[in-house]
């Protein structure tokens, strides 16, 4: 009996998991660490790409995407390098990004095996969902 139980609670945990994961769109995800293997989303592995390159200006040209998630990166990406003193957004880019922080558009959010959410734009950049880009930073920024 105790088996059976065990059996459907890990079908149903699985099924949730899987019905989740049907709500995200996995070519317009943010996620630094997905799924059982922690792996970074494609949107912040191309990202990662580009800053290794030192691409600010295609990182910078994503701030006018289609894809929500890029949008994200770009602002997240741009203000770190900013910060750092690395890059100086013009004007455009300033309105943009304050456009992007105020936007209610869907961005696909992954972290773990089991979180998988929709969350609109403008609560990406709050303080709790920004711990979860900290580390990507934190990586990619160190000292040249």
């Amino acid at each position: 009996m105790r088996t059976k139980i065990l059996t459907l609670v890990i079908l149903i945990g699985i099924l949730h998991i899987t019905n989740a994961q049907d709500n995200v769109d996995t070519n317009e995800m943010v996620g630094f660490a997905c799924y059982y293997e922690g792996s970074p989303s494609k949107t912040v592995e191309k990202f990662t790409r580009k800053l290794k390159i030192k691409d600010y200006k295609w990182i910078s040209k994503q701030l006018t995407s289609t894809n929500n998630a890029e949008k994200y990166m770009s602002v997240i990406t741009l203000e770190k390098l900013t910060e750092i003193r690395k890059y100086s957004p013009n004007e455009t880019e300033l309105e943009l990004i304050a456009k992007i922080k105020k936007s209610t558009d869907l961005v696909s959010v992954c972290s773990g095996c089991i979180y998988f959410q929709k969350v609109e734009l403008k609560n990406m950049f709050t303080d709790e969902m920004r711990t979860m880009a900290s580390n990507w930073l934190n990586n990619n920024f160190k000292s040249d």
